[in-house]
């Protein structure tokens, strides 16, 4: 057999050109830089991340202006977090020196991708819109470049929890771009590939907190938006730890265990959003999970002012999290529970997004009530409502401060007429340790300080005893006992006692004790801090005493009683600065600020009188023995006694308003 003709046979009739380009083909497919690669990650498409994004159109461009002016400043490389704003001529620096980590932890999040999301929603014309996707697809891969895998405060717990929701909700605003340009949607999904992991490996030790729960709606999001089994077990840690949080760091009364005001709203966020994820998937909600977050709502709308804003204690600043009229609107429609409503339309286009267009349409037939403040013992979270008249309300902290938190124990809050007036200092923002220590401070609270010392030393927060909370006959009545300076005395028995009595529409009282033993003298001071646009003015009618006002009907007597001089001052800087308001985080302003010193043997017991829309003559004064505290305030006509005997309460009052007991 003639081997050698057949094979010359066989080369014959294969063309010469394919001969020729079979082994160019296998070297270029060898030679593909993709070669030995994995997969483009696999996408569950389809997924309600932003379930009312088809309903935002140009009519809510007014309800968008705050979120188009984010979007703007991102456009032209500035950002904002704690009050401070940096901008960057060039490349970003991630990690800018000078700046807290929680400033550093704000940029590295990602956050104002949903403003720029919006920004392109809302665009009047596809060039316009494109030009948007420029600008955040820049933006991420100016941060994956910037920012190797493991390194730096952007892959902590905090900056992965928000970030990753923010790249997934991304893909949303912009998926048919996205789908476009392939180079960006590989290297985006590799960047969650690489994210997601990193997160799940670090919630096993990370503390207890709400980052802890941003974290898990964070998986929870990825195992929603990828397909496998990875990304499985992502869902089910995720959905696991958002139930267990929820059960863990919420208490039986709606409140978050931080204290935080501001964290609660981030946190309440976090879980409406998760509802109307499974909701809008047609997927269940635990029912007691469903309960638990209608507390939180409750809650929330207890300890909101009438300005419809919350109180400032523990850090909490105004702007961190999302606006409570949103959080309420969304919840509202969210929970199918009309009375959480507040009235007027949908406000802003955050509840938009997270209800759709049938949530919109769902709330502009709610019915709209406003229902007036109502008292209220939050005792699991530490915080009482003492409501006077329509618009008259004060919200009172009555627990120990904590982690972390401010010198505020029994410190209030107090509006009239729908105002402001005696408010909390706020939070410092990002201006350095000296004004962070002065807005955790003893001094920038109403509250009071003995010998000048703070309520928390060396990290040791008081500890709260005797909480008394009783209503009766209409009047309101709250103690408490605690031990923040105890370590001032030898035997370690000084104490404070704070009594708030309120008589709706008449009067709140404060009254201070300083108990302990020993014939030493001491030295108190009480604060009372006022919003900077309150003005103050003296008056003596037989006693010295001051009128607080704000506006027509925002404004009340302030009567003190005990002490033995009055000092007023606002916004004095230094080493020990005084009389300063920061609402928002870094925006300071100076406020008045009144203070009662004492000074004798003990017990010191002093307080004064806040009376709403009165300047009648007024008196007030404490007789107190260890069994008994006697209170007589004179107003007017009125004269009220009230009387605390081992935790009895009684009232008599004479001439106008009746008498009664």
């Amino acid at each position: 057999m003639q081997i050698g003709p057949v094979r010359s046979a066989l080369r014959a009739d294969v063309p010469v050109g394919r001969a020729r380009r079979l082994p160019e083909r296998l070297r270029s497919l060898l030679a593909v830089p993709t070669w030995g690669r994995r997969p483009e990650p696999r996408v569950r498409y389809g997924q309600p991340f932003v379930p009312g994004l088809a309903a935002l159109g140009r009519q809510y461009v007014n309800e968008a202006r705050p979120v188009l002016e984010r979007a703007d400043a991102v456009r032209g490389r500035r950002f904002t977090y704690y009050g401070r704003t940096v901008g960057f001529p060039g490349r970003i620096d991630w990690e800018p020196r000078g700046l807290s980590e929680a400033w550093r932890v704000a940029l590295n999040s990602l956050d104002d991708l949903e403003a720029i999301g919006v920004a392109a929603a809302l665009a009047p014309t596809a060039d316009v819109r494109r030009r948007w996707y420029e600008v955040a697809a820049a933006h991420v891969r100016e941060w994956i470049a910037a920012e190797p895998a493991g390194r730096g405060v952007g892959w902590s717990v905090p900056a992965l929890a928000r970030r990753i929701p923010n790249l997934i909700q991304l893909q949303v605003f912009f998926a048919q771009e996205i789908r476009a340009d392939a180079g960006f949607r590989r290297a985006l999904l590799d960047s969650l590939m690489a994210q997601a992991p990193a997160l799940a490996a670090a919630v096993p030790g990370h503390p207890r907190d709400h980052d802890l729960i941003a974290a898990a709606r964070a998986l929870f999001s990825a195992g929603r938006f990828f397909d496998g089994l990875e990304a499985r077990g992502w869902l089910e840690t995720g959905s696991a730890l958002l139930w267990e949080q929820l059960r863990e760091q919420i208490g039986e009364d709606g409140g978050h265990r931080s204290r935080n005001l501001a964290v609660h709203l981030l946190v309440l966020a976090d879980y409406l959003e998760v509802v109307a994820f499974l909701q809008a998937a047609n997927d269940d909600v635990p029912i007691w999970a469903r309960k638990r977050v209608k507390a939180m709502v409750d809650f929330l709308a207890r300890c909101l002012h009438p300005d419809g804003e919350i109180a400032l204690f523990h850090g909490a600043a105004i702007g961190r999290a999302r606006p409570a009229r949103e959080v309420l609107t969304a919840a509202a429609i969210v929970l199918h529970e009309p009375g959480l409503a507040p009235p007027g339309d949908l406000p802003g286009v955050w509840p938009l997004l997270v209800v759709g267009e049938s949530g919109r349409r769902v709330h502009a037939h709610l019915p709209r009530r406003r229902e007036p403040a109502e008292p209220r013992a939050l005792r699991r979270t530490g915080f009482y409502v003492l409501p006077g008249d329509a618009g008259d309300v004060m919200l009172l902290d009555g627990d120990a401060p904590p982690p972390g938190g401010d010198a505020n124990v029994f410190g209030y809050e107090l509006s009239v007429g729908g105002t402001r007036l005696i408010v909390d200092a706020g939070a410092g923002g990002d201006d350095g340790a000296a004004w962070g220590e002065y807005f955790r401070s003893t001094r920038a609270h109403n509250v009071l300080a003995v010998g000048g010392a703070e309520q928390i030393a060396k990290g040791r927060m008081p500890a709260v005893s005797e909480v008394q909370w009783v209503v009766r006959d209409g009047l309101l009545y709250f103690g408490g006992v605690h031990d923040g300076f105890a370590r001032l005395s030898l035997d370690l028995r000084l104490r404070h006692r704070r009594r708030v009595f309120c008589l709706p529409g008449r009067f709140w009282i404060v009254c201070d004790e300083i108990l302990g033993s020993g014939a030493d003298e001491w030295e108190a001071e009480s604060f009372v801090h006022f919003h900077p646009e309150v003005t103050i003015e003296a008056r003596c009618n037989r006693r010295l005493g001051f009128i607080a006002r704000r506006g027509e009907s925002a404004w009340l007597q302030l009567v003190p009683s005990g002490a033995g001089e009055v000092r007023v001052g606002q916004g004095i800087d230094g080493p020990r600065p005084q009389g300063w308001y920061a609402a928002r985080a870094g925006e300071r302003r100076p406020a008045p600020v009144v203070s009662f010193p004492i000074r004798g043997e003990l017990p010191l017991v002093f307080g004064y009188a806040l009376l709403p829309r009165s300047e009648a003559p007024t008196s007030l004064a404490f007789e107190y023995d260890a069994f008994r505290l006697a209170v007589s305030l004179r107003t007017g006509e009125a004269d009220y006694r009230i009387s605390v005997v081992q935790g009895d309460l009684g009232m008599v009052v004479r001439g106008t308003g009746g008498t009664g007991a």
